[in-house]
Order: C-alpha cells, then structure tokens, then sequence
C-alpha cells in the first residue's frame, strides 16, 4: 500500500529564483559590455586628440625658423593643423559619429602649447533598457595638448 505523500510547500519554487539569478545576471553583463565600448570609444577619440595635438605642435612656421625668430604656435594655427590632420587622417580614425573639434582648441599659454578638443558620440552596439536614456549616443569630450619645440 502507497502512502500519499504531502505536498511540499516549497516545491517549485527554485526555478523562480533560478529565473530572477540568471535575469540578473543577464543584465549586468550588458551593462558592462556597454560601458567598456564607451570606454574603448573615448580611448580612441584621446588617441585622436594626442595626434592632432602633437601634430598642431610640430607645425612650425618655415620663415620663423629659418629667421631664428620665436617658434610658437597661436590659435589660428592650431585650428587650422588640426583641421588638416582630420582631413588627411585614415578614415578608420576619424569615423566616430558626430566628431567635432570645439573649444578650448588653441594655445591656452600664448605661443608654446597646442591644445585639442574633440568631441564626439560612441554608439554601443548593444544598449540594455537600463541604459535607454542615452540611446541617441553618449557624448564624449576628451582635450590633449603638447608642447611646440
């Protein structure tokens, strides 16, 4: 003879919490896949703005040199380098979505320093609900500078 067992009160009741973990988990993994695409995206644009800085610093008017005047660099002249350096760079470099150059882009010490601003969006593939908010893109800034010499 089978005795009927009694029912469990907590049968089934594992799958709920198994569900509830691996949601959770689910999304944290997204989050974190999302935040290191912005982070790899905004590497990139710094990587870009060191180059442009640099590049605006090694551009030396010739008759100043060669007149041993003052090598120094202004404003318009870094503005216009990193202008050229934009256009002639690979465009595997320059094709993050809205890159703009924007202020502070000149020589904030007045002939001896270039300094670059970029800014543009990085787009994660991926964007959970968590993050809907910025799903137009998030904004990077990034600012570089070197020295003319």
């Amino acid at each position: 003879m089978r005795h009927a067992r009694a029912a469990d009160p907590e049968s089934g009741r594992i799958l709920v919490l198994t569900l509830g973990a691996v949601a959770v988990a689910v999304a944290l993994v997204a989050v974190i896949a999302t935040a290191s695409a912005v982070y790899l995206d905004r590497k990139a644009l710094l990587s870009l703005a060191d180059s442009a800085a640099a590049y605006a610093a090694s551009q030396v008017d010739s008759d100043a040199y060669f007149s041993g005047g003052e090598l120094a660099v202004t404003d318009a002249s870094v503005r216009a380098s990193v202008a050229d350096f934009l256009e002639t760079a690979p465009s595997s470099l320059t094709d993050a979505p809205g890159l703009a150059v924007t202020a502070p882009t000149g020589t904030p010490d007045g002939g001896t320093t270039a300094q670059v601003t970029l800014t543009a969006l990085s787009r994660p593939a991926f964007l959970p609900w968590v993050l809907a908010p910025w799903s137009d893109g998030i904004t990077m800034t990034v600012t570089s500078s070197a020295r003319a010499s």
